[in-house]
């Protein structure tokens, strides 16, 4: 099968998938039962299970549901009927009962990505180019659009906000008292904790410099929750997501920052954490300084260059010395990958850009690549930066990469 005949296929597949009940429209079973459309069609299963299963759990096995329904068709449309083109109603709920296993499968993932796109309209149109973009969500629930290109400055929940060309965001509390060795802890006052909510698209990134001068990098697809004006007793964050934090130190005032099912604890420090509600694995990267990190049964102490993985479905946990460039490449505009899966590779692209990735076979998956990619280029550049490794041939159609081992 030629490349574009198969992005062709696949592109027809995936317009069926967001509308799942099209899977059930007698022209597209029809065309299911070509030999070769079939294979197509249960690849694009297999891999869009994989997202299912990093997200909701190993529930059901794709590929023996689809050679139950597989079967089923193939006995049905092999019964003799007096017109093989026209299905009769047994035939068509027998399948439709198969299909909607599949339409569950497959459909579920892409009605989640759904509900989270029109969550933020705004930023539905997704380009192939990084970029700096983001949504400030004040506690009103006005949404800020923070893309513009002028600079502007805004009093919002009693402390004076900018957004400067640089597409940097600020806080200015008048109540943070700071000298040139550390930040202090307000004094005690009885007021409501107020929340800003920061929120980045696919293919962007975002900073932000909190109330107390703290610096964050927001990496895509990420949400960072954080008061206006921290409390006296600690300052507290929650992170959906990636982000690298420079915090200011504060001895007596400590830094909190609540990802799924892990807390990281500072006084002054710079470390990068990522832990996305998709991914099974969550791990922070201590670049500078020393962290405490918690999950419900561990507490580990880090030293700088050292990595604190966590594993959400069995609770597993480990710490290993790595190359912080590797995890932190990302807020200097760059992916920085050594002798990485393509697997591993492909998805952090995946995300950054909004792309759906498919492999000719699963020893694809397991190649090693190194390579240095700036993050703010074309998908296509560095598509062909990938492709004169020599080791793999990568193709892109609209929204879609397929990848085969040369």
């Amino acid at each position: 099968m030629q490349m574009k005949e198969k992005l062709d296929k696949i592109e027809f597949i995936l317009e069926h998938l967001r509308e799942p009940e099209r899977l059930l429209e007698e022209e597209f079973v029809n065309w299911l039962q070509e030999e070769e459309n079939k294979h197509v069609f249960e690849e694009v299963i297999t891999n869009r299970m994989a997202f299912l299963e990093k997200e909701y759990g190993q529930q059901v096995e794709p590929e023996q549901e689809w050679q139950k329904l597989w079967q089923q068709m193939q006995k049905d449309f092999h019964t003799p009927t007096p017109d093989k083109r026209k299905i009769n109603r047994r035939i068509w709920y027998s399948m439709a009962a198969g299909v909607c296993v599949l339409m569950t499968l497959a459909g579920g993932i892409l009605l989640q990505q759904g509900k989270e796109k029109k969550s933020v309209p705004p930023m539905a149109q997704i380009e192939h180019v990084g970029k700096r973009s983001a949504q400030l969500i004040v506690s009103t629930g006005e949404v800020l659009d923070l893309s513009q290109k002028e600079i502007y400055q805004k009093a919002v929940d009693g402390t004076l906000i900018t957004n400067d060309t640089l597409k940097l965001l600020s806080y200015q509390s008048e109540t943070r008292k700071t000298n040139t060795t550390e930040t202090n802890a307000p004094e005690k006052v009885n007021k409501e904790t107020v929340y800003h909510t920061l929120r980045v698209p696919a293919g962007a990134d975002y900073q932000v410099t909190l109330a107390d001068g703290t610096k964050v990098w927001l990496n895509c697809e990420s949400t960072l929750r954080y008061p206006v004006e921290f409390g006296n007793e600690k300052r507290e964050v929650y992170l959906d997501g990636e982000g690298y934090f420079e915090v200011n130190k504060a001895t007596e005032w400590p830094f909190i920052v609540n990802a799924e099912q892990m807390r990281v604890k500072v006084t002054g420090t710079k470390f990068n954490v990522k832990s996305y509600s998709t991914e099974p694995i969550a791990h922070t990267t201590l670049v500078e300084g020393s962290v405490w990190t918690y999950t419900d049964q561990t507490q580990v102490q880090l030293n700088p260059s050292e990595q604190f993985q966590y594993d959400k479905e069995t609770g597993k946990t480990s710490v290993q010395k790595v190359d912080t460039e590797l995890y932190t490449g990302w807020i200097e505009g760059m992916f920085v990958f050594r002798n990485q899966r393509l697997e591993d590779v492909m998805s952090d692209l995946a995300r950054w850009y909004n792309m759906t990735i498919f492999y000719s076979t699963a020893e694809t998956k397991e190649i090693r690549i190194s390579t240095n990619l700036n993050r703010y280029k074309n998908i296509d550049d560095l598509l062909e930066i990938i492709n004169e490794s020599g080791k793999v041939v990568a193709a892109r159609k609209d929204n879609t990469i397929t990848i085969h081992a040369r």
